[in-house]
């Protein structure tokens, strides 16, 4: 086992689950070990619904992650996201000790100590908090208030809280997994630490990750996180819209990252060719694709927006909206947020902190989550962990031989009604496995002829059901885009 120091994180999303490790380096960047993930359909809107299929998904990409960092993981970061995730504020103050009224830190520690004792309500419980500003007698906000003259220093605070009920269910799926939580944080209160800079956080900025089933948001301005809010729709609701007409599930998610767009007057007004589950042929518009994607994903950027209104900062964004998330590798998606929004926008991933080398592996938004939840571990402490055993292969002279041992060849070719026939040559001359169909290899086909029939299996999550009073909106798109076959019986779309 080498010297180095370990962090582990694990973002348990509605679509997969994503496991990172990474090392911090002698100048303090995070070197990028591996980020692997696994399809998971047991999350509906950042809520466990189903442990044992997201245990199966996280034993899966843990095993993957041990494999390619050659360690084994014991302990990890976890993100938890959901409409269970909430902030809260809270104004406190005390009375300075010194007598001529001199801040010290030890007052500062004592405010401190007073919000600690701050209880949540019921069924909630408090994840993180940090102060917002401090106040002196004059109400004046300052900034680092030891050495400010003041009888009284008074403070709000951020409360990031979480629902119980939430937190014990992703608890029991690291249990059952046999994985430590060191600690858990709410992805919307650190996805922004590879993303943004600390001027970014300082001028006003918005960060919007945009997940299977989960849009977060956070507001910083001041240097500090001030909202939060998790909206319970994501890039799941765009696949549900368009698999409503009848396009098969594994294929959803491939036709929308291939062709997909998010505004539908910068689309090109070709057609793209789907073969179904009966094995017959769906052409469509592309145009028409994007109108759907453009219905649904206009609803999202409407809802970030009122949230950022709401929370009183729409006019305080001088460093834009940054988005990032699986979501936000759909192609015109910040466009589409700039039309909405009439802030700047831009698609950012995660390069805060991490080494130069290292970029390439989270070069996709997709994994922007579990990055942040890497730099925060390294903030925290390091993950121990384990040695991984491989089982190493034995040497070739105490191999047996093929023609010596009929069962090894009997293992080879299958069953023992096939024994004769194994015997005759050894395992070196057997047939080798048929190659793939010849289309496989072949390069891309242009737009307007594409199948993508027996392409990769694609694990694609429902719709989550959430804001269903706004699917009639989108549904004079819909038939548009997906026209009922003629009626004459020849199958063709």
């Amino acid at each position: 086992m080498d010297n180095k120091s370990y962090i582990v994180a694990v973002d348990v999303g509605s679509s997969e689950v994503v496991v990172a490790v990474g090392s911090p380096n002698e100048g303090g960047v995070l070197e990028i070990l591996t980020v692997v993930s696994e399809p998971t359909d047991g999350v509906s809107a950042g809520l466990v619904d189903n442990s044992k299929s997201v245990g199966q998904a996280l034993r899966r990409a843990r095993e993957r992650a041990e494999q390619e960092a050659r360690i084994a993981i014991t302990d990890a970061y976890v993100g938890i996201s959901g409409k269970f995730v909430r902030c809260a504020r809270y104004t406190d103050h005390v009375f300075v000790e010194d007598v001529e009224n001199c801040i010290s830190q030890r007052d500062v520690n004592a405010l401190m100590e007073r919000m600690r004792n701050v209880k949540a309500a019921d069924g909630e419980v408090i994840m993180d908090l940090f102060p917002l500003s401090y106040k002196g007698d004059a109400g004046t906000e300052m900034r680092n208030p030891v050495g400010c003259y003041s009888k009284q220093l008074s403070s709000t605070y951020n409360f990031i809280l979480c629902e119980h009920m939430a937190k014990d269910r992703l608890r029991r799926v690291f249990l059952d997994a046999g994985i430590k939580i060191r600690g858990m944080f709410a992805n919307a209160a650190v996805m922004a630490d590879s993303v943004v800079s600390t001027d970014d956080k300082e001028e006003g900025v918005a960060v919007v990750d945009i997940g299977g089933g989960v849009t977060d948001v956070a507001v910083y301005y001041g240097g500090a996180l001030r909202y939060i809010a998790s909206i319970p729709i994501g890039g799941s609701a765009v696949n549900a819209d368009i698999r409503a007409y009848g396009i098969p599930e594994k294929q959803v998610e491939k036709l929308k990252k291939r062709y997909g767009t998010a505004v539908a007057d910068l689309t090109p007004d070709d057609i793209i060719q789907v073969r179904n589950s009966s094995r017959s042929l769906k052409s469509i518009l592309r145009l028409n694709l994007a109108a759907v994607i453009e219905a649904r994903m206009t609803d999202i950027a409407e809802y970030v927006w009122n949230e950022i209104r709401d929370a009183g900062f729409g006019k305080k964004l001088s460093a834009g909206i940054v988005l990032t998330g699986g979501g936000a590798g759909l192609k015109n998606i910040d466009e589409l947020f700039r039309r909405v929004t009439g802030q700047e926008v831009r698609v950012a991933c995660a390069e805060m902190g991490v080494a130069t080398e290292s970029l390439e592996k989270v070069s996709s938004p997709a994994s922007t989550v579990a990055v942040s939840l890497l730099l925060r571990g390294a903030q925290t402490g390091a993950c121990p962990v384990g040695v991984l055993h491989v089982e190493q292969p034995r040497a070739i002279e105490e191999q047996p031989k093929a023609a010596e041992e009929p069962a090894t060849v009997n293992d080879r070719y299958g069953t023992a009604a096939t024994r004769e026939a194994a015997k005759g040559p050894a395992v070196a001359d057997a047939p080798k496995p048929k190659p793939e169909r010849a289309e496989e290899s072949e390069p891309s086909k242009p737009s307007n002829s594409d199948d993508f029939e027996d392409e990769a299996d694609d694990d694609i999550a429902t719709g989550s059901g959430w804001f269903s009073n706004i699917f009639g909106k989108v549904r004079e798109a819909f038939d548009d885009a997906f026209k009922k076959p003629d009626d004459d019986g020849d199958g063709e779309w």
